[in-house]
């Protein structure tokens, strides 16, 4: 996501077939900025891409899922397995043989992985014919080298019916560059920096907890985010008095000789307040869908799972450089709709989605030059997903509110906040701003629908007619997202974000899920419509900010955004 931390975006993620009886897939155009043209792929090099066939009984899924996930049903916490969901959504052998025919002509056998989507691995020669394209190097301007095609790319006519989707052909990774303040910054707004001492105080967390064997949490990384350094690690916990960081279980692409920001915030953070619960560290080089194939697929997989990456709903397919566009059969919706219903697969198994709300306020990444007066509004996805508890960011304001607790030795060196109350994280107080809005795509579920048409009738000024009010709206709850303390290559930095909050409050679902193991019960699995039960019962369980909006980005502020008042808003959620 485009917080503080390094953001990776999708370019020509999907390739959707809108008009069934089109050859063409899509066009790749050119490579997107900072991006440049090498030259033709050896022929031999290897892509691996993933190919998504028609699903089957996602309706059917979705109201079991309803009932597993509502506290006040008799099947409350009845998780599904894996074998139990492909069963529901197993896709037509008639599909399967047709596609594995397919990619016979050309030599290939492809994995069938996720219950409905083939897997497969083949040299640019392969791919060049089978996709009747050509495959291109390009290299960023960070040194980075990938493989893409370049012009039309399509499959025979006699195949639409079988291929839903297909990944892994056009993808480019976008980047951009860490944002930190000094350490020091200490003002009339500021009480300090954030460690993990303050959260457990502020919060109620234990320090010493008898955490279940088998409750874990999942740190998720994309694109070229792929590395945290274990002497890092180390340092955070001498220098923030935690317990030793011990990820276990490690999956897809990881270079502990390069650390990046993201990677780095989110183990620190997530792995040390959810004390020596299973730490997960699962990488994809692809974007979301990727990752919610492999995590379906998966036999083993985590219970609680942290994701600080997003974009715009609209800009799935073509958020760098050319995607959709006449002729060129497929959309960002269609793409954000499948991996949707890869997400419900993964939460009928009793795991639970964390996503950030995003760092660019209610303008988003879509808007972040607040210059766009048609659509001056933007989302960001997964945040914006019905399946993933979205997670929005505070700040603390100077008051004379103690928090109570041990500073750690690295209070010893920087102004370490002793006191404060929360107040929404915005810009220009903090780095970023907030994020929180309505889908494009997804209509609310019902399990909101008390909480916003409160927002929504409660006289509020709202910026109608920019967003769909019958849409999910987001986020769900918030924490603390500015002035955090990492260690990153050696050094502390201070950065901010919803990418801090969102895998704090995974920690708390991790902890939470100890307790219920530890009884013999199920995790907590899907949380949303427990969290509004929950805030419908007992109003005193979320700390309400009822003051402040989300109108600014990182580079300007809006008239356009919505505001905080009493009860839940698309600024913070329920409260934290």
């Amino acid at each position: 996501m485009h917080r503080t931390i390094a953001a990776a975006v999708l370019a020509g993620c999907c390739l959707m077939l809108g008009d069934v009886h089109a050859r063409t897939l899509g066009v790749r155009d050119g490579p997107p900025r900072d991006w440049t043209h090498v030259a033709q792929a050896n022929l031999d090099e290897m892509m691996t891409f993933h190919i998504g066939l028609p699903q089957r009984n996602l309706a059917i899924l979705e109201e079991k899922v309803h009932r597993i996930s509502n506290p006040s049903s008799s099947e409350y916490g009845q998780w599904l397995s894996r074998e139990e969901v492909f069963d529901v959504i197993r896709v037509s052998s008639k599909h399967v043989q047709k596609v594995e025919s397919w990619l016979a002509e050309s030599g290939l056998v492809g994995t069938l992985v996720a219950g409905d989507a083939f897997k497969v691995k083949a040299n640019v020669e392969t791919i060049n014919n089978l996709f009747n394209t050509q495959v291109h190097a390009f290299v960023h301007s960070n040194g980075r080298r990938v493989l893409s095609v370049q012009g039309p790319y399509s499959i025979p006519r006699h195949m639409d019916d079988a291929i839903d989707i297909v990944t892994g052909l056009a993808e480019f990774p976008y980047y951009t560059q860490l944002r930190y303040t000094s350490v020091n910054t200490n003002n009339n707004t500021d009480p300090g920096v954030i460690t993990p001492a303050l959260l457990r105080a502020l919060y109620n967390m234990p320090s010493t907890f008898p955490v279940n064997a088998s409750s874990s949490l999942c740190l998720a990384e994309f694109m070229a985010d792929q590395s945290f350094s274990p002497k890092d690690l180390a340092k955070f916990s001498e220098q923030l008095g935690t317990p030793p960081i011990n990820v276990s279980k490690i999956v897809g692409p990881y270079t502990p000789s390069s650390p990046d920001g993201e990677s780095t915030l989110d183990v620190q953070y997530g792995a040390s307040m959810a004390l020596n619960s299973t730490i997960w560290f699962w990488t994809v080089e692809g974007w979301m869908y990727d990752f919610a194939t492999q995590l379906s697929n998966a036999t083993e997989v985590p219970l609680v799972v942290s994701m600080s990456w997003g974009w715009p709903e609209p800009n799935q397919c073509d958020a760098v450089g050319n995607c959709t566009g006449p002729g060129r059969g497929w959309t960002s919706a269609e793409y954000v709709a499948r991996v949707n219903a890869e997400y419900l697969k993964i939460v009928a198994r009793g795991i639970t989605l964390i996503a950030a709300s995003g760092d660019q306020g209610a303008p988003g990444d879509d808007n972040n030059e607040c210059n766009n007066r048609t659509m001056p509004l933007s989302n960001l996805f997964p945040g914006s997903s019905p399946w993933v508890t979205s997670v929005g960011a505070t700040m603390l304001t100077t008051s004379s509110n103690t928090i109570t607790y041990n500073h750690p030795p690295v209070c010893q060196k920087m102004t370490c906040a002793k006191d404060g109350i929360e107040a929404v994280c915005t810009i220009p107080e903090a780095l970023i701003t907030t994020g929180g809005g309505f889908s494009n795509y997804v209509t609310r579920p019902d399990w909101q629908n008390t909480a916003v048409s409160t927002y929504l009738q409660s006289g509020i000024p709202l910026p109608t007619p920019f967003f769909n009010q019958t849409n999910r709206a987001y986020p769900d709850v918030s924490a603390l997202g500015h002035n955090y303390i990492i260690l990153w290559g050696g050094k502390p930095v201070q950065v901010d974000g919803t990418s801090c909050s969102a895998p704090v409050f995974g920690s708390m679902v991790t902890l939470l899920n100890s307790i219920r193991l530890n009884k013999g019960k199920a995790p907590l699995g899907f949380l949303n419509p427990l969290l509004y039960k929950m805030a419908t019962s007992d109003v005193t369980i979320f700390r309400d900010l009822t003051t402040g909006d989300n109108k600014c980005t990182e580079d300007c502020c809006s008239k356009f955004g919505f505001e905080a008042t009493k009860g839940w808003d698309p600024v913070t959620g329920l409260g934290t």
